[in-house]
């Protein structure tokens, strides 16, 4: 059974209506609804906009992809959106295999992902 992946919030200069996240481990059947659930608690009313700095993910398989197409409708029905960050080559592959890289916002860096949040959103 595979360690619950870590979500950990990342302090950034960001709005209020932006929250960052790092997430460390290796995401998979056995941890992918616990992230869901850990996403959704981190998230309160006021976010809008969700970056994921995925540095130190190294794995991700077909449910945690499920998962992350989950949130990224979570987001969008608050009218925002996901940014993925620091993807690995392992998940940069993943990602353009499955069609990923056009339902996510893509950054090569965190301060990247936090740059494009910024340029794109306004609070309500």
């Amino acid at each position: 059974m595979t360690a619950a992946v870590v979500l950990t919030p990342v302090s950034a200069p960001v709005a209020d209506h932006v929250l960052v996240v790092a997430l460390d481990g290796a995401l998979d059947y056995t941890n992918a609804e616990r992230l869901r659930q850990d996403v959704e608690a981190a998230l309160g009313e006021e976010h809008r906009e969700l970056v994921l700095d995925l540095s130190g993910m190294d794995f991700c398989d077909s449910t945690g992809i499920r998962i992350l197409l989950s949130v990224r409708k979570l987001m969008q029905e608050r009218d925002g959106a996901v940014t993925m960050a620091s993807l690995n080559a392992r998940l940069t592959r993943i990602f353009k295999l499955t069609g990923l890289t056009s339902a996510f916002t893509l950054a090569a860096s965190l301060a990247e992902a936090v740059a494009a949040v910024g340029a794109r959103s306004t609070p309500r």
